[in-house]
């Protein structure tokens, strides 16, 4: 009977510890777009790929449960989904950029909420200012004109003002109405610009409009990654 507990006992240990490997490589892989995308395209030698997990300590399992992690990873469904968002991307109507913005991190009170409505006697539509405002649990964050930051800044109080970063600009991409239901469209977005070394400061949407917020000297790099991407491929 002992002995039967403890062959039951090292099968529940084992499974755990492979569990952990297959956790460990796949949340790798998750968040590693560029190697995943060479796999999907069959670029990727499983065992050389798993040698380079255990030299960069990603696990200190053997060599053969990595590949067999790796080997389990549930590609095709990522392969379906990303092909898909290509294809929706082909569709995209317009691109547009806007350089020269900023970004205002305030304190979410109701201080500030009375000082927000102001925003609209600086702020100009018709002649085409930007003001794009986010809120979250504990902070509102403005987004507009470098133009207008100095005025604007002294509508706050100081110690109400958490941040301020200048020189961003901004992408925006109008997109198909289709691709308002189509999984994968923001990451395959992102993930094009993080292969590319692009970070994105800040990531809006407000269909039928996306608004990608980058450093205003990357922002003719990730303008050119991402038309490279939507462009349809000529196929000879």
């Amino acid at each position: 009977m002992c002995h039967k507990l403890d062959k039951y006992l090292y099968i529940d240990i084992y499974k755990l510890f492979m569990s952990n490997i297959v956790q460990n490589v796949w949340n790798f892989l998750d968040h590693n777009p560029c190697i995943k995308k060479n796999m999907e395209n069959g670029l990727i030698n499983t065992r050389a790929l798993a040698k380079f997990l255990i030299h960069k300590k990603m696990t200190d399992a053997t060599l053969d449960a990595v590949i067999g992690a790796i080997r389990r990873y549930p590609l095709s469904k990522h392969t379906e989904t990303s092909t898909t968002a290509n294809m929706m991307l082909k569709k995209i109507i317009n691109l547009s950029t806007r350089s020269k913005l900023a970004e205002i991190y305030l304190t979410k009170d109701d201080e500030i909420q009375k000082i927000i409505p102001k925003l609209f006697d600086i702020i100009h539509y018709v002649q085409g200012d930007v003001l794009r405002i986010i809120q979250a649990n504990k902070s509102i964050r403005l987004l507009i004109d470098n133009k207008n930051l100095v005025e604007l800044l002294e509508l706050f109080p100081k110690h109400k003002i958490l941040d301020v970063d200048k020189n961003l600009a901004e992408i925006n991409i109008h997109i198909h109405p289709e691709m308002q239901n189509t999984p994968g469209i923001l990451a395959e977005i992102s993930n094009e610009l993080a292969i590319n070394n692009i970070n994105i400061v800040e990531v809006m949407t407000c269909p039928p409009e996306m608004l990608f917020f980058v450093r205003d000297d990357v922002l003719v790099k990730a303008y050119n990654v991402i038309h490279e991407l939507c462009k349809p491929k000529n196929i000879s």
